[in-house]
Formats: structure tokens, sequence, C-alpha cells
């Protein structure tokens, strides 16, 4: 019926009232808080002027008991928080509150709202008993200033005035709309529904859920809109696809070429090969107990498999020595975690995994290589490769030593908790070899010249 959304438009017109209506109430509340705040502002400086007034004559005669009176009637009125009379000095001669005679008076800042010609002002402050209009009037007497009169007016009292006020306007205001949207109900459902279609199609296809095409409710602009929706998310649908089964071919060929990477680099000793995927899949386990998220996981895993990278530029007479390295050969040693690390740095992709490379022969008391950091500030990826690189060095055989039984090993790691190795990540492991959960875990992993008792 209709063909152009200028006519579809036109039903929108109760939204021109509603505008008005919002607009007039809005300006209307506006104009009655100015009003309800002058008003009370007017009373406040009417009450301070009249006490100033009495309090002049009371402080010429020494008449101390007319100005407690005084204080005490005015501050049975419900607003009326406190009045204060205070001399010259500062001292306060009168107070509705009668353990403040005799004291100084504190001035508390505020925002000033107005100020007088004769000196009166009033301004909102804090208090204990939360927001206060303070009225501040000089007391004058025969042109000789005597004192200041204090009047705190409760602020909430003009909240309460402004709340009744905006609920009898936002009634009529709410009457006024509802008149609008009921003549106009039908009319613009018929105007919204395909717009909300289109809405929703819009989040479905975001959120990867879209299925079929939408509904294409009339023939005009929204209609040819909806029909180029429809074309654009068959295309963007197609590509998607496309493109995760690249991702997920790049990735795949990403992980594969690290764990040749970590394979070749484990093949350069015979009796560490494997390794480093044994320590990834210990590490992956403990990551898993102390609740680390799949990225998490994934990249604590890519960080173990490049845990030794920089042996690559460890000499092969240090690497296949048949003896202890001496002290010159451990410090060449020593230098392979900053080798992964300046490697690592050489691809933007690879840098995040640096911390994990870098620092997991630190030791939890600081005295560990390069950097002796301690407790919490070595990185969690590299105190928890720590524990798992430790183990699976102890129990694996090496040519100047047989390699430790795990119960052995396990003792190690138990003696060594908050010395060399994080306590929390130390009681996962513990947990997970003594529970029979690694070993099973570990079933068809590589492994070594090791001893399993």
């Amino acid at each position: 019926m209709f063909t152009s959304i200028r006519l579809k438009i036109s039903f929108f017109i109760f939204l021109v009232v509603l505008v008005i209506t919002l607009i007039s109430a809005f300006v209307v509340t506006r104009i009655m808080d100015e009003y309800l705040l002058r008003s009370l502002i007017r009373k406040g400086f009417s009450l301070t002027h009249s006490t100033a007034t009495a309090a002049g004559y009371s402080i010429v005669s020494a008449d101390r008991l007319a100005l407690d009176n005084l204080s005490a009637r005015l501050s049975e009125q419900e607003e009326v928080l406190y009045l204060a009379t205070v001399d010259d000095s500062g001292t306060v001669v009168s107070h509705s509150d009668l353990s403040l005679m005799g004291t100084k008076y504190e001035e508390r800042e505020g925002k000033v709202l107005e100020v007088k010609e004769d000196g009166s002002s009033v301004r909102v402050v804090e208090t204990p008993k939360g927001k206060v209009f303070e009225f501040r009037t000089p007391i004058v007497f025969a042109g000789k200033i005597l004192g200041k009169v204090y009047l705190g007016i409760d602020a909430s009292i003009l909240e309460n005035l402004k709340v009744g006020a905006r609920w009898k306007i936002g009634a009529f205001s709410a009457g006024v709309t509802v008149v609008g949207v009921l003549l106009a109900f039908f009319l613009s459902a018929f105007v919204t529904t395909p717009i909300r279609n289109l809405q929703e199609g819009v989040s479905l296809l975001k959120d990867g859920k879209l299925s079929g095409e939408l509904r294409i409710y009339s023939r005009d602009e929204i209609g040819e809109l909806t029909k180029s929706f429809n074309e654009m998310a068959r295309v963007i649908t197609e590509q998607k696809e496309k493109l995760g089964r690249y991702t997920k071919e790049l990735e795949d060929a990403y992980v594969s070429t690290v764990r040749i990477l970590a394979a070749a680099i484990d093949a350069r000793d015979e009796y560490t090969f494997g390794h480093s995927t044994r320590v990834a899949r210990i590490s992956v386990l403990i990551g898993e107990r102390l609740g680390l998220g799949e990225e998490q996981l994934r990249d604590l895993e890519m960080a173990c498999l490049f845990h030794d990278v920089g042996k690559i530029r460890t000499p092969d007479r240090i690497l296949h020595k048949q003896d202890r390295l001496n002290e010159e050969e451990f410090e060449i040693m020593m230098r392979h975690p900053g080798d992964g690390a300046e490697i690592l740095s050489l691809s933007d992709q690879l840098k995040k995994h640096i911390p994990a490379v870098l620092y997991h022969h630190e030791w939890y008391n600081g005295s560990g290589y390069p950097s002796g950091l301690a407790g919490d500030s070595i990185p969690l990826f590299a105190a928890i490769i720590a524990i798992a690189d430790a183990f699976d060095a102890m129990t694996t055989r090496r040519p100047y030593r047989d390699g430790l039984s795990r119960s052995e090993a396990l003792e190690e790691i138990k003696r060594y908790r908050g010395i060399q190795f994080h306590p929390e990540i130390t009681d996962v492991f513990v947990e997970l070899v003594e529970s029979g959960d690694l070993d099973r875990a570990m079933a068809g992993t590589p492994a070594g010249e090791r001893k399993e008792a």
C-alpha cells in the first residue's frame, strides 16, 4: 500500500507530541525548581534578618535568655536544623544546640548561591547530617557589626518539594504522551516491525548466529535495505567460513612449526629428546588446575616449547659434555634464557612469550638468574615452567648421573617449595603427581632417558 518511507514517517507525528511534551515538562520543571529554591532562600533571609535585628538588641543589653528563646523557637520549625548567634570574636553566644554555647563557631565552606549588599549570604555546605543551606547575616547595631547569625535549613526539604512538583508535572506529561501513543500505536507498529527485524538480523550476524534470510515486509526503502542486507549477509557468511578455515590451517601450521623447532632443539642432545614437549604437557596440566583459560593455556604451551630455544646458540661441546659443567661452561649455559628472549624478539607474534622464556630459571627467593626476580614478580608462566622443567630434568638420566625416580624428584620439589619454586604452584604440582593424574596425562609423551620408579 505504501511505497515511500516519507508516508510512513508521517505516522510518527506522535513523536513530535512526545518531544514537545518532554521539553515542556523539562522547562516547567526547571522553572518550578528555581521558584522553590528562590522561595526557600527568601524565607531563610527573612528569618536571619529578623533574628539579627533581635540579636543586636539582646547582645547590647546582654540579654542571653532572649537569644536562647529565639534560637529555641526558630529551631522548632521542621526545616530548620540549627540557629546560632556568634559575637564579633566568633564565639557562640546562642545556639539551638546548647552544648555548643561558648565555643568557637566553625564556618563551613560551600557553594555560594547568593550574596546581598548588606553582607548576608547563603551557600550549600556539607554537614554530618547531609547538605544544608546555611544563611549568614551580620548583626548590625548602631552602624557597628556585633557578630553574625547562622541559620541552617535542611536541603532535603527542597528536594522533597521538587519531587512532589515533578510527580505532578510527570503525571500530566504522561497523560498527554499516552494519548499520543494510543492514537499512533497501530501505525507505529506497522513501521517499526521491519526495522526491528533488520536490527535483530544485524545483531545475529554480528554474533555469528544468523541462519536464513530476513523477511521482507514491504517494497519501500526499508524493504530494499532488507534485501541488500540478505545479500550482504550471504557474502559475509561465506567469507567468514573461508577465513575460519584459513585461520585454522595457519594456526595448525604455526603450532606444528613450533613443535618441530622444539624437537629440533631437544634433538641436539639425545638425553633431552622430547624435553620441551614433556615440559609443555606438565605445564598445561598445572595451568588447568590453576584455572587458566583456553587461550592462556595455548600461550603457555607455546612458551614451554620455546623455553630452551636459546640453546641454539649454546656450543655442542657444552651441550654434549659427558661430565658436569665447570664454572665457565655453566656461565655460558646460563645465557640461554637471554639468548632465547633475543631470538623471540625478532618476531612481533612471539614477543609475548619472552617473559616466560627469559625468567624460567628465576628462584622464588630471588637467587635465580638472569635477573634475580623473587616472589610474585616472577611471571606466572615462568614460575610454572620452572617446576615442570626441573622435574623433567631431575628424572632424566644424564651422562654424569642417573635420573631420580619420580618420588625422589617429588621430594626435591617439596624441599625447595618457597625457595626455588612458587608455593601455590608447587602444591598444585604435588597433588598432580600424588593423585596419579600426571602419569595418566603423560602417557604417550616422548620419553628421554628416564627413571620412572
